[in-house]
């Protein structure tokens, strides 16, 4: 079979002669052009056909829905930058031809298939009823190649696939949930279509939770319906959590047991009898040993005894850490009654949970040109002291717990892989936007964690 002729219309598609175009192309690129230039030819055709005046109505009712509440809380003028934007407009035109339901009709794409499908190149045929079956499903990004594509695992049924997605790649971080409509490319591959949400790590809960309450109500209306309809019923849900999770999102609110707002506090007491202190302490009920001469202070909570602080000795003091203002006042009046004048205090620091998320998953800062291996190394065994300590210490997230007795119990242990996977997240995402990185390996393998996937 020989090859298109000089003269010929070029395979490619783009109506030009082969000379002309695709004529120095060798065959891969001949048939990535052909792939583009039908997509581009029939998304114009398609677009065109859902802007006649005839949908004017459908569109007035599906802006609203699709944009959700920020339209009435926050009012049209906030959300017009984004509703303009092409990110904005990719989402919300992929959505009203593919998920927008015309009432009995069918969906834009349906309509546009039966009216003009035969005026269509098999190729721009094929390609829009592949579109047609697919809708936005969530996913988990488990690994990236970058450059080339995403390896996701569907948070839905727990199956695995790659999508070829090379811009993406360059953007995304490993653990990111990724809101997308995958298709087949006609020879074998996945690709994303359409507008793509991108989560942090930090909504997976919220994200997956909603869609699960959605779910439990959908499927007492619906017995036995597969996720396909489901999904494709709540796709404008996808772009409500993107806009309250990534465009407009709201402060954490996070509390301690006690109901007391989540405030890292550190106090300090002068002594003159650090072993007269420690002996004191390491002797009362109340009080467990830990490793580098520190010690859980806890106390009695409804579900037995719980954590509340951590003692420890630096340079000649008593440091008391905790997590509330309240627990470090208990902690003082405590300290003052075991051991009495003996102990003096000095300072108490308070730090609000953002601060602190803010220097947890900051990168560290990267090596200057030139300086000395020694000073590199500290920089880096820098934030390894910080994630050793991090080890022994309550976390909100983990119940109090700290992450090694997390590690322990199979429910809590799903909970600290998952808190493992933001802290990665965090740090990645960082990276991509010209940070440091930061290799976690040695935590998972210091908690005794097989590091997801398995």
């Amino acid at each position: 079979m020989t090859g298109p002729g000089r003269t010929d219309r070029c395979p490619c598609g783009s109506g030009r002669m082969f000379r002309d175009c695709c004529a120095e192309s060798d065959a891969a690129d001949l048939v990535a052009r052909r792939a583009g230039n039908t997509r581009e030819s029939a998304f114009d055709k398609l677009l065109e056909f859902a802007l006649q005046p005839a949908f004017d109505d459908d569109h007035t009712v599906a802006e609203k829905v699709f944009w959700g509440d920020p339209l009435h809380t926050r009012g049209a003028d906030a959300l017009r930058w984004l509703m303009e934007s092409a990110d904005g407009s990719r989402k919300y035109d992929a959505w009203f031809l593919f998920d927008w339901d015309l009432e009995g009709d069918g969906t834009v794409t349906d309509l546009f298939l039966e009216e003009h499908g035969e005026g269509l190149t098999p190729d721009e045929r094929g390609l829009i009823q592949r579109l047609g079956r697919a809708h936005l499903r969530l996913y988990e990004v488990e690994q990236i190649d970058r450059g080339r594509g995403l390896r996701l695992l569907d948070l839905w049924n727990g199956s695995r696939l790659f999508v070829i997605e090379r811009s993406t790649s360059l953007q995304v971080a490993t653990w990111d949930l990724v809101g997308g409509r995958v298709a087949s490319d006609g020879l074998g591959g996945h690709l994303f279509e359409g507008g793509l949400y991108v989560y942090p790590a930090v909504a997976k809960e919220r994200v997956v939770g909603e869609f699960r309450r959605l779910h439990r109500r959908y499927q007492r209306r619906f017995p036995g319906h597969d996720s396909a309809p489901f999904f494709r019923k709540h796709g404008a849900v996808f772009n409500h959590l993107w806009l309250e999770q990534v465009v407009f999102p709201e402060p954490p609110k996070v509390t301690v047991a006690e109901g007391d707002p989540l405030v890292f506090c550190r106090a300090v007491f002068e002594t003159a009898d650090v072993e007269g202190v420690r002996a004191k302490i390491r002797g009362h009920a109340d009080v467990r040993p830990l490793e580098d001469d520190r010690f859980a202070w806890c106390e009695q909570g409804p579900e037995g005894l719980r954590q509340v602080g951590q003692w420890s000795f630096e340079n000649g003091r008593v440091v008391l850490e905790s997590t509330s203002q309240t627990r470090v006042a208990r902690g003082r009046a405590w300290i003052e009654g075991l051991v009495g004048d003996v102990v003096r205090h000095r300072a108490t620091a308070l730090e609000a949970l953002d601060q602190a998320m803010h220097d947890l998953l900051r990168p560290p800062p990267s090596p200057a040109t030139g300086l000395p291996e020694a000073q590199q190394r500290a920089i880096r065994e820098l934030y390894d002291r910080h994630y050793l300590l991090w080890l022994d210490r309550p976390d909100p997230d983990l119940g109090n717990r700290t992450p090694r007795s997390a590690s322990q119990g199979r429910l809590w242990r799903a909970k600290l892989i998952e808190r493992l996977k933001r802290l990665e997240n965090g740090w990645e995402r960082a990276a991509l936007a010209g940070g440091a990185a930061y290799n976690f390996e040695w935590l998972w393998k210091e908690l005794g964690l097989e590091r997801p996937p398995a």
